[in-house]
């Protein structure tokens, strides 16, 4: 089967614990994912919120110096891709579509120069926040609850005309409607799932019907997140769960604009979900539980390609 996630965090684990890529315990390993005929990741350097200015930028390279590495180490198997058309050509030697990403725009430090460095370093996709507040805007749990400031707007501008796609996840409501405010493409929302859980984190976390609405409308993406906190409550937090928030979306019309951002190897997911190699039992679960072939064919792959293929 075809399969394209948006956001794991999988790159920062093999740089923080000591692991391989190739093998290792961690949620996702290119052994693993050898069992899919075409695999796509988008890798996300996540830039944890006690970090800013010099020492986010200090982390960021360090771990984007060992996705380097790991790249090039499994080179038969794995390619980092800049463009479309290194995606194209990744998938026509059948091996494992890369692109680097980074998860939290403190990685900046104020500094709009250093997004043409990110640029340059392969990074295709910036989350804008992570929980917290920043130069650019707040995250979902900042106490400050207003929206992008003057850099974080000029931020989403420069993004755009990069082809730096423009990422939501993490970002409060207020912030959320200013993207959609001061850009003129799609964006999306890499790992996030739908605001029908009753759990204070998803509640914050999660998008609500008119966020959905806006992305569907503007042709973004939202790619849902496996993490147990945001798919439901009391344990009911597996392949049910992802049923669940399938059919809202699917409800509200999502159904070109859905893919997935499981945020492996970034979370606590449920036994049922815990690794890439359980991402065919999915497939097959929610086949069975009423959703049409054609339709996860595109929420695991096609709706993902296409959006990277018009957008990169």
């Amino acid at each position: 089967m075809k399969f394209l996630d948006f956001h794991c965090d999988t790159i920062g684990e093999c740089y923080l614990q000591s692991k391989s890529l190739s093998q290792n315990d961690l949620h996702i390993d290119l052994q693993r994912v050898s069992a899919f005929s075409v695999y796509g990741q988008l890798f996300a350097v996540w830039i944890p919120d006690e970090k800013r200015g010099e020492s986010a930028f200090s982390y960021y390279c360090a771990v984007r110096d060992r996705f380097y590495r790991e790249i090039a180490k499994n080179s038969s198997r794995i390619m980092q891709c800049f463009s479309k058309d290194d995606l194209q050509s990744a998938f026509s030697q059948k091996k494992a579509a890369a692109v680097l990403t980074v998860e939290g725009g403190s990685v900046l430090g104020g500094d709009l120069e250093r997004l043409d460095t990110l640029y340059r370093d392969g990074v295709r996709l910036m989350t804008l926040t992570w929980n917290g507040s920043n130069a650019i805007g707040n995250g979902c749990f900042a106490e400050n609850k207003g929206g992008l400031t003057d850099f974080g707007k000029a931020v989403v501008r420069k993004m755009q005309c990069l082809h730096m796609l423009v990422d939501v996840s993490h970002l409060n409501e207020r912030g959320f409607f200013d993207v959609a405010e001061y850009t003129d493409k799609p964006f999306l929302a890499s790992h996030s799932n739908a605001k029908i859980v009753k759990n204070p984190y998803a509640e914050a976390r999660n998008l609500s019907g008119a966020q959905i609405q806006v992305l569907t409308e503007r042709d973004g993406l939202i790619g849902l997140n496996f993490c147990a906190d945001f798919l439901g409550n009391d344990g009911n937090t597996g392949m049910d769960a992802v049923l669940r928030h399938i059919t809202h979306f699917l409800d509200l019309g999502a159904e070109k604009n859905l893919a997935f951002g499981g945020d492996f190897d970034g979370c606590t997911v449920h036994p049922l979900l815990n690794g890439i190699e359980n991402i065919p039992l999915l497939f097959d679960y929610l086949l069975q539980h009423g959703i049409a072939e054609s339709v996860l064919e595109d929420i695991f792959f096609q709706n993902g390609y296409r959006f990277l293929i018009a957008n990169l």
